[in-house]
C-alpha cells in the first residue's frame, strides 16, 4: 500500500512539474508574440516590490500606498486583458492548466481530504484498470454510431434495433447528465450488441467529470472479495478496494453471469447490490443472462433487487461487432 501511495504521489509531482513547464513555455510564446505583455508583467512585479519597501519606510501611509498600488495594478491588468482579447487569446491562457481542478493535481483538496482523482488512481491500481483510459478513448459517446444498427423491426419487438439503441442512448446520456442520481441500470441481451460499449460510454463521461468508477467483470470483483475474506485480509490496499465496491460513485459490473456462482459469491454480490441501493449509489450491470434465468442463476433476493430497483434495458437485433 505504501509503495502504491508513493508511486501515485510521485506521479502527481511529475504532473505538477509538467504543468509549470507548460505554463512557462506558453508564457514565452506570448512574450515573443506580444513584447508589451512581458513589460506589463515586469511592471506589476516591480510595483508590488516597491510598494512593500515604501510601506516599511512609511507605515502611516499604508492605506494611501495600497490604494495607489491597486489603481496602477488595475490599469495594467486592464491593458493586459485588452491585449489578450485583441490577439484572440483566452483569458486563462497563462494560468496553469490542471488535469484535476478540484485538487490542482496534488491529490488532496483544500481541506486536506483525498481527492476523488486520487481515489480513482487507487481503484485503477487495485482492479488493474490502468489500461482503461486507452480503451475509453475508442469507446465513448463521441464514437457511438447509430448507423451500424439495423432498421428492420424484428418479430416480437415494437422498435427496430436502431430505434431501440436510440432509446438506450438517450437513457444513458440522461443518466450521465443527472448524475449522481441513485439510478441503476441493467443492460441485458445476447453478446455482440453493444452493452459493453455503452458501459464504456458512461464510464468515460463520468470519469471525465471527476467521479470515481469501478468498471470490472465479476471475476475481478470476486478476486478482491476472496482476498479480503480469505487470503489477504490484513492488506490495507485490498481492504480499500473492497470498501470502494460500496462507496465508489459508480460501480459497473460487466458480463454478470460469466462467473461460477456459489454460495459465497452470491451472498457477496447481494450484499454489494443491496447496500448500494440503500446508499443510493448507482450501479450498472450488463449480462447475457435472460431475465427469467437470473433467479435460478443467483437467487430470488438478487432477482428481486434487480427487477425492483434497476431500469431494464434490452439489447437485441443482429450481432454487431464493435471493433474500430
Amino acid at each position: 500500500m505504501n509503495n502504491t501511495y508513493h508511486d501515485i504521489l510521485e506521479a502527481y509531482r511529475r504532473v505538477q512539474d509538467k504543468n509549470k513547464a507548460d505554463r512557462k513555455y506558453r508564457k514565452q510564446l506570448l512574450y515573443d508574440k506580444i513584447p508589451r505583455l512581458a513589460q506589463i508583467d515586469l511592471q506589476m512585479s516591480q510595483l508590488s516590490a516597491d510598494i512593500s519597501k515604501h510601506i516599511l519606510k512609511s507605515p502611516r501611509n499604508t492605506e494611501a500606498l495600497l490604494s495607489n498600488l491597486k489603481q496602477q495594478l488595475d490599469g495594467l491588468k486592464s491593458e493586459k486583458a485588452v491585449l489578450l482579447t485583441d490577439h484572440n487569446i483566452p483569458a486563462d491562457y497563462l494560468d496553469i492548466q490542471y488535469n484535476c481542478k478540484k485538487c490542482k493535481d496534488t491529490g488532496f483538496t483544500k481541506d486536506n481530504m483525498r481527492c476523488s482523482c486520487f481515489t480513482q488512481k487507487l481503484i485503477s491500481k487495485a482492479y488493474e484498470m490502468s489500461g482503461i483510459e486507452q480503451q475509453l478513448e475508442k469507446q465513448n459517446f463521441d464514437q457511438f454510431k447509430l448507423d451500424v444498427f439495423s432498421t428492420q423491426i424484428l418479430p416480437k419487438e415494437k422498435l427496430s434495433q436502431r430505434e431501440n439503441m436510440m432509446r438506450i442512448l438517450s437513457e444513458a446520456e440522461s443518466f450521465v447528465s443527472t448524475f449522481p442520481n441513485g439510478k441503476n441500470m441493467l443492460f441485458f441481451g445476447s453478446s455482440g450488441l453493444g452493452k459493453t460499449f455503452m458501459c464504456n460510454c458512461i464510464a468515460k463521461s463520468l470519469l471525465d467529470k471527476g467521479y470515481s468508477v469501478i468498471y470490472q467483470t465479476p471475476f475481478s470483483i470476486i478476486n478482491i472479495l476472496e482476498k479480503k475474506t480469505f487470503t489477504d485480509k490484513n492488506n490495507p490496499f485490498i481492504q480499500m478496494a473492497y470498501e470502494q465496491l460500496f462507496e465508489v460513485d459508480l460501480l459497473i459490473i460487466d458480463d454478470l453471469g460469466t462467473e461460477s456462482a456459489n454460495t459465497f459469491t452470491i451472498s457477496e454480490f447481494y450484499n454489494i447490490i443491496n447496500s448500494r441501493i440503500l446508499k443510493e449509489k448507482s450501479t450498472i450491470i450488463s449480462t447475457n443472462i435472460k431475465l427469467s434465468e437470473i433467479v435460478s442463476f443467483y437467487n430470488d433476493r438478487i432477482d428481486s433487487r434487480l427487477k425492483g430497483h434497476y431500469q431494464m434495458l434490452k439489447f437485441y437485433g443482429p450481432d454487431i461487432r464493435w471493433e474500430h
